[in-house]
Parts: C-alpha cells; structure tokens; sequence
C-alpha cells in the first residue's frame, strides 16, 4: 500500500520535495497545495496530483497519510499543526517557525497528537554521522567551527530580512544545526552583523545584512564560531564546512562528504556513502518513518529543532542589541506567551 503524501508549498523547496516523491515506488502524491495558481498547476503536473489554493480545503477533503510543509517560514506554524491535529505525519521545512511561540504550538500538537512530525534539517540524516562520533569518542570538543558563504537570496521574499529572517536564519541554521548533535545545546551566544559590502541599491528587493559572525558557548564545555555572507557570487567555489574539533583529531563535515584528520592521517568518508543525498534521504526516511511507525528514523523533532530555532533567534537579537543572549531563555519566554519572533 502506497503512502499517501501531500505537498503544501511548491515554489523551489516545495518542487524539489514533490521531485523526490515522484520518484519513489511506495509514494502517492494525490494533491499539492499553492496560494500562486500558475505555481500550483505547474507543480500538479509533476506527480500528476489535484491542486488547490487553500491548504485547509486540500487537507479537509483529501484522504492523506502525511504532508510536507514547504511554505515560507512565516507560513509554517498553521498548516502544521491543523495537519497534524487531522492525523496526518509531518514533514515540516527548517525552520520549525517564524516564532518561538509558533514553534512551541508545533511541539505541543505534535506531542498531543503522537503524530510523527520531522523538521527538515536534512543533514542530519548523513548515515556517516555516528562514524565520525566513533571516530571523536571520548576525545572532548574543543571548537566547532561553521562556514556558509552565499550570495542574494535568488526568493524575493528571502532577500528581505522582515521575512527571510537572515543567512544565519534561514541557511547557516543547518549547520547551526548540525553542530549541536556534536557539541550539545548552545548556552550563551554573542553575533554580530553588517550591511557593509552591497548597498540596498546593488539589488532590487534587498534588505538585508551582508555579513554575519556568531561565537556560541556549549553545555560540553566546546565554544563555537559561525561565519556567513550573502556578499558572495554564485560559482564562487567554497563549500559548505562544518569543522569539530577534538584532541588530536579534526572532523570536518563538507555537505555530504566527511573527512577525519588525525596524527595518523587524512581520512574520506564520503567514499562509504553508498548513493546519499541530502535531499533525497530526508525524504526517503520520512516516507519510511510513516509507512512502518519507525521513529528512529526521525532525526529532528519538534522538541529537538525549536532549539536550533531559538539559537538563530538569539543570533539575530544579540545582533540587534549587543548583548549575549541565552537560547533556552527566548524558550522560557516563548513559553510564557510572547512572541519571540525571527526578526
């Protein structure tokens, strides 16, 4: 029996989801979901599934096992939740909310409805991950280290901070991520960003910082540093890098390529990975997850990615005011019933 899944949101990230759904044996996708009608029936036409223009129409009148919400991060928070309070799994994109507030209502309902609901950190699901822990066992961290170099934003609405939120909110937030699987959570954390490279005039629709750098203390006792930019070129050549630090040992994650580095030598793992792509393993493991009830394979949970959320959060607002901010803070207020947004 197949699993039937439905795609709310089919611009670029929708379309690259619905893409990989296509192409898989044990996966239906009967009806997307687009408020742009021109997008929604192009998007129909690739899985060949109904279109609508409202999510609740498409969730009311489809029979659906799951969906993936793919909509602009502003957008998450409403249809996650009304899918899974419908008793649909969810595939929610990162990040888990515009607001913590909104993001706590996702781990409530998922909590309360026991659906299985993802957040689309899709690194996380690099099936070489638990080597490189076995290869840093019991060494300590010393540093984490994260590199994100991209130019403006190809969405419109990305390339503007009041609703992209920022690199470090909308993209780094992956590695940010990623990060806190080797290091644990983030304590404390001190950004500071610039508007100093392209001027508002470079780019039509461009409001946004052009430089971002972020120091973060961890619970292991490790300290962090993240830098990115939308300053850059496409073509630019320089990878995606997030570097861990242990004693005597350096693992350095490259997309879907790791490396370890020690006084023994350089060591590639990547050549083990056996076909994995990001993309395309996040939502192989999704479907997986809702057809046999394996958790396991749910690599980033509500309750688990609100608190990469609350850590780009705090990176903006340290940036805003000039203080170091705790994450788990901005979760206490969130809680609390302040809004606690992006931006």
């Amino acid at each position: 029996m197949k699993v039937r899944v439905g795609v709310i949101g089919t611009g670029r990230r929708g379309k690259q989801h619905l893409r990989q759904l296509a192409k898989k044996q044990d996966v239906e996708v009967p009806a997307i979901c687009d408020i742009l009608p021109d997008v929604a029936a192009e998007a129909a036409k690739i899985a060949n599934s109904r279109s609508y223009l409202d999510y609740r129409e498409m969730l009311d009148k489809e029979e659906l096992d799951a969906v993936v919400v793919a909509t602009p991060a502003p957008v998450h928070a409403d249809p996650t939740v009304l899918a899974l309070e419908a008793g649909m799994a969810v595939m929610c994109e990162k990040p888990l909310a515009w607001s913590l507030k909104d993001a706590l209502r996702i781990v409530e309902a998922a909590k309360r409805t026991g659906q299985i609901c993802e957040t689309g950190y899709q690194w996380r699901h690099n099936p070489l991950l638990p080597v490189a822990m076995e290869h840093l066992g019991d060494s300590g961290i010393a540093l984490v280290r994260g590199v994100w170099y991209h130019t403006v934003p190809l969405v419109e609405s990305i390339r503007d901070v009041s609703t992209g939120g920022g690199q470090i909110f909308d993209q780094s937030t992956h590695i940010i991520d990623l990060a806190r699987v080797f290091a644990g959570d983030v304590t404390s954390l001190y950004a500071a960003y610039t508007l100093n490279a392209r001027s508002k005039a470079d780019f039509d629709n461009y409001d946004n910082w052009d430089g971002y750098a972020v120091t973060m203390n961890y619970e292991s006792g490790a300290v962090g540093s993240f830098g990115s930019t939308y300053a850059l070129f496409l073509g630019h050549g320089e990878p995606v890098t997030l570097d861990i630090v242990g004693s005597e040992i350096l693992v350095k994650v490259l997309g879907e390529k790791i490396i370890v580095i020690t006084p023994d030598g350089r060591q590639e793992l990547g050549s083990d990975m056996e076909g994995f792509t990001a993309q395309s393993d996040i939502m192989g493991n999704f479907v997986k997850a809702v057809a046999t009830q394996d958790r396991a394979l749910v690599k980033s949970p509500p309750a688990d990615s609100v608190k990469s959320l609350a850590t780009t959060t705090a990176a903006n607002l340290s940036a805003k005011t000039g203080q170091i901010v705790s994450p788990d803070e901005l979760i206490r207020r969130a809680g609390e019933g302040e809004e606690v947004p992006a931006i």
